[in-house]
This record gives structure tokens, C-alpha cells and sequence, in this order.
């Protein structure tokens, strides 16, 4: 049974309940008919077709290949050397001939007609089964196999998925109840059971899962497994006298050129939708049986009903077979008595009195396992008993050995406390010694710190004071030298306004000289300092001339 046919039994068995109730089909009446327009069921699923050429063609070129691997071609090589004559296992013709053209091997004299020589010509014959055609024929397998995969994988990917959507959506007024729900599920199944089985394709991807068996068949052959620890080939193959003259061979090389040539995907998908909407009146029915199941456990569970509701079941289901068993007891006292007024044949009697039987001896089976635990049950509760008595025994021994341990242990504690009072007391009094020593420490300490960080401060305040001095005397220094540069400026703008002065003087001054900005800025500074030295010059000359003026003037009023 699957998970379809559990499901259905599931669903039959749920609607035979709920079918019998009025109150619960009226309510899925209105379910089923509220907006049915919002109401879709949409399935995708893909119709692969395969295209069955590429199929026939490996089919045919397996059998080739299975042939070609039973040739179990191979190569012989010889490996001989000079050995020891103690170590030489076998002796063969080529021993011999060369023991004939080296006779030097033989150093000792021989008595008799036998000859031994001190060493001997040792031919070890090896067979290498990975020749050219054998790790030709493990490449093609693995192309196969990589070949087949693909498209055996997609083509069971697409054609076994399934895609299903439901959408719901309804407002319900029932009654006293209203209702407003909404449904939006998508499923996707892969590799579905049911679509597997009923896949329109089917026989043809059970020749494509043969054929992928078989190529994993050869490939675990011994001779192949000794081709695949070669090195693997690589196109392009080099096609030697077997496998252009073989004819198994010859068969393999088609299959390969025709799969390195094959570039199609080899089936093709056609999409089918299937849409359901509105839904018919079974299909919506049955869903909303949904809905009021979910009412019923949203409903339940929120006030967690769960064990009341399971004991008015059990409840209900103890009476219904006490009432089946009440009627199958009347119809046979009624029959019975019917056979007695000889109104009826007793084969009737005899056939409900089997079913009465048959009822009872199930009830019984059903009550066995229940007496069984009911017995165990009591075994339990007298073992418990009993332990509970020792326990109490035990209890009541081990109660009184507490109180025994408990004075000895309160004697004990009353010396140990009163020894570790007078341990305490010598300890907090050792303590306080301990600390008015510190403090008197810490006091001198502080004082000896503060003495030192009073002078500290002292040396930092005269640092900071000789510093300062030392800061101010270079500030005018810097001013000095500030006043001295901007004299030393004056002085050559000055020099080189007389310079400029000269020469324009002796004609050296060209009229394009000073039309740049960098030249023209450059005589305007010159232009300023002299303008600056004017007007300075011009103020002490103006005191000179003011006080020899006065000197003649008063020289005159002398004269005269």
C-alpha cells in the first residue's frame, strides 16, 4: 500500500463519519459553494519523447564491444637476463642458444656428459593486457557511460516531476460561525512513484537503464580494469590495423564516431497543463472537509479539549459496541424464539449465535492484554509495597542513626566553635596590631611623599619660571631678527632700485623688461621701498633743513 492508497482509505473513512452528521454537511455545503470563483487547481507536468536512433545505435554497438573485450587481446614481451644457475627457475630453448654462444659461462670441469654452467640466460615471458585497442575500449565505455548518464538522468528528471498548485480563497457565514480562509500551495515532486509507473516513455527508459547497466557490466571486467590504470586516451584515436581490419573493432569505432558526433539531446519535452476551475462538486466537497477539520483542530486545540474530547470518544465507543451487542443478543433471543414456536430454520440462529461468539471471543482478546497488565500491574504494586515497607525500615534505622550522629556531631561542633572563637579572638586582636602599625607606616609614608612632591613642584615652578625667561628672550631675539630681516629686505629692493635706476639710466633697460607680471611685480616692490625710503630720508632732511634754517636766521639777527 502507498502513500496514495493510504491517503484514500484515510479520506473514505473520514467522509463515512462525517457524512452520517446533518450539521457537518451543511456546513461543507457552504463551504463548497462560497466563492467559487477563486477557487483553481493547476498541474504541470512534461511529456518527454525520446528519440530512439541514438538508442539503436548503442544497442547495436555493444554487441560489438562485448565481443572485442572477450578477444582479451594482448601483448607478449620477453624479459631475459644472466643469472646465478642456483637462482634460474626454468630452462627454454633461448637458454640454450645462448649458453652455445657464450661459452664463458662455464668455468668449472665436467665430469660425466652433463654440463653446468656457473650462470644461465633466464627468459620471462609477460603478457600486457593494456594494448592500444584495450584502453581504446575502456575510453569508449566511459564516453558511453558519461553519454547515456546525461541524458538518462535529464529525461527521468523531466518526465517524472510533478507541479501542483491549489489556490483558495472564501469567506463563509454558517449559522453563528463565520469563516475566512485562504489556501496557496505548491508542491514539486521528483522522481514521482505514480508518473514513473505511468511514464508514456517508460519502455524506452528501461532499454536506456539496460543499456547504462551494461556499459557498467564492461566496465568492471577484469581486462578493463586493468586498461582503466593505463593512462587514458585522448582524441584523436589512432586507428591501428585492428581496429580498422577487426570487425569487432571495427563496430566499436562506429559507435564512438557516431557519438562524437552526436550533439542533439536526443529527446524532446513538450509541457502539458492541466487546470481545474471551478472545482466540481465532488472536489469540493471533499476539500472542504479540510476546512473543518482545521476549524475543528484550531477550535481544539486552542482551548486544549484533546483529553476531554478523547474520553467523550472512548465514552461513545464503549457504548455503540454495548448497543451492537445489546441488539445482536435481542435478535437471537427473538430468532430463538421463533425456532422454538418452529417459525424458523435454526441455521439462522446458529450462524448469528457463531457472529455473537466470534464478537465475544474478540472482546475477550481485546480484555486479555488488558488483564494481563492489570495483573502485572498488581505484581508491580505488591513489589512496590513491599519495597516501601524495607524503605520505611530503612528510613526509620537510618532516622535514628542521624540522631545519634547528630549529638555526637553537636557536641563536636560546640568544641570546635568555642576553639575557633578564642582563634578568631587572638586573630582579630593580632590584626588590629597589625593595623595600627600600618596606619602609623602609611602615615609616615605620606608625610615623606608629601615633603617630596612639595619640593617637586617647587623645582618644576622655578624650571617653568626659567624656562619662560628662556622663552621670552627668544621671542625678542626672534623679533630682532625678524626687524633685522625686514631691514636686510628693505635695503636690497633699495639697492635694486638703484640698480634698476642705472640702468635705465644708461639706456640697459629694454622696453619688454618689465611687461611680464614676475618683472612688473618685482619694480613694484622697488617702486615701494624707495617710495618708503623717501618718505623717511625726506622726514630727517626736512629737521635738518628746519634746524640749519633757523641757525642762519638766528646768525643774521646776531650780524645785525
Amino acid at each position: 500500500m502507498n502513500e496514495l492508497d493510504v491517503y484514500y482509505r484515510a479520506l473514505s473513512k473520514y467522509r463515512s463519519v462525517t457524512t452520517e452528521d446533518r450539521e457537518c454537511t451543511l456546513f461543507r455545503r457552504s463551504v463548497a459553494q462560497a466563492d467559487q470563483g477563486n477557487d483553481n487547481i493547476k498541474i504541470t507536468r512534461n511529456i518527454c519523447t525520446v528519440e530512439e536512433d541514438w538508442i539503436d545505435e548503442i544497442e547495436k554497438g555493444l554487441v560489438f564491444i562485448e565481443k572485442a573485450i572477450k578477444e582479451e587481446r594482448q601483448f607478449i614481451y620477453s624479459n631475459g637476463e644472466v643469472l646465478e644457475i642456483e637462482k634460474v627457475k626454468n630452462v627454454s630453448t633461448e637458454s640454450v642458444r645462448h649458453l652455445a654462444k657464450h661459452s664463458n659461462l662455464i668455468t668449472k670441469e665436467q665430469e660425466g656428459e652433463d654440463i653446468i654452467p656457473d650462470k644461465l640466460y633466464s627468459v620471462e615471458r609477460l603478457n600486457d593486457y593494456a594494448v592500444y585497442e584495450n584502453r581504446f575500449l575502456y575510453m569508449l565505455l566511459c564516453y558511453l557511460r558519461d553519454f547515456i548518464t546525461i541524458r538518462y538522468n535529464k529525461i527521468l528528471d523531466l518526465s517524472n516531476k510533478y507541479d501542483g498548485t491549489l489556490t483558495i480563497k472564501k469567506e463563509i457565514t454558517h449559522a453563528k460561525r463565520k469563516l475566512s480562509y485562504s489556501v496557496d500551495l505548491h508542491e514539486e515532486r521528483r522522481d514521482d512513484e505514480y508518473l514513473r509507473e505511468h511514464n508514456s516513455a517508460k519502455n524506452v527508459i528501461d532499454r536506456m537503464d539496460l543499456m547504462l547497466k551494461t556499459v557498467m557490466v564492461f566496465l568492471a571486467t577484469p581486462l578493463m580494469e586493468i586498461a582503466g590504470k593505463a593512462p587514458m586516451l585522448k582524441p584523436p584515436i589512432t586507428k591501428t590495423n585492428v581496429l580498422k581490419m577487426d570487425n569487432n573493432f571495427k563496430g566499436a569505432v562506429a559507435l564512438y564516431d557516431y557519438i562524437i558526433a552526436y550533439e542533439k539531446p536526443g529527446y524532446v519535452c513538450e509541457v502539458q497543463t492541466i487546470e481545474i476551475a471551478p472545482f466540481g462538486d465532488q472536489l469540493a466537497d471533499e476539500i472542504s472537509e479540510a476546512t473543518g477539520m482545521l476549524s475543528f483542530l484550531t477550535y481544539s486545540y486552542g482551548f486544549n479539549l484533546t483529553s476531554i474530547l478523547k474520553s467523550n470518544y472512548e465514552l461513545e465507543e464503549s457504548l455503540q459496541r454495548e448497543r451492537e451487542f445489546q441488539k445482536r443478543r435481542e435478535q437471537l433471543e427473538a430468532l430463538k424464539r421463533r425456532i422454538s414456536n418452529m417459525q424458523e430454520e435454526p441455521n439462522e440462529y446458529i450462524l448469528m449465535l457463531e457472529q455473537q461468539i466470534k464478537t465475544l471471543e474478540s472482546e475477550n482478546r481485546q480484555i486479555i492484554p488488558l488483564k494481563e497488565q492489570i495483573g502485572l500491574l498488581k505484581e508491580s504494586e505488591n513489589e512496590l509495597s513491599n519495597a516501601l515497607k524495607l524503605s520505611r525500615q530503612e528510613t526509620d534505622e537510618l532516622q535514628k542513626e542521624l540522631l545519634d550522629i547528630e549529638d555526637k556531631h553537636r557536641v563536636e561542633i560546640d568544641g570546635i566553635k568555642a576553639e575557633y572563637d578564642e582563634r578568631i579572638h587572638q586573630n582579630i586582636l593580632k590584626n588590629e596590631a597589625e593595623m595600627k602599625e600600618l596606619e602609623r607606616i602609611c602615615s609616615e609614608r605620606i608625610s615623606q611623599i608629601n615633603e617630596q612632591m612639595r619640593r617637586t613642584v617647587e623645582e618644576f615652578n622655578e624650571k617653568i619660571s626659567a624656562l619662560k625667561g628662556e622663552r621670552d628672550a627668544i621671542e625678542q631675539r626672534c623679533n630682532e631678527i625678524a626687524d633685522a630681516n625686514k631691514l636686510l629686505e628693505e635695503e636690497k629692493l633699495i639697492f635694486e632700485s638703484r640698480i634698476t635706476s642705472l640702468r635705465a639710466l644708461n639706456g640697459q633697460v629694454s622696453n619688454d623688461e618689465y611687461t611680464e607680471k614676475d618683472g612688473f611685480e618685482e619694480l613694484e616692490r622697488e617702486y615701494e621701498a624707495l617710495t618708503r625710503l623717501y618718505q623717511l630720508k625726506w622726514g630727517s632732511a626736512k629737521k635738518k633743513i628746519r634746524k640749519r634754517f633757523l641757525n642762519l636766521e638766528y646768525l643774521k639777527g646776531n650780524k645785525e
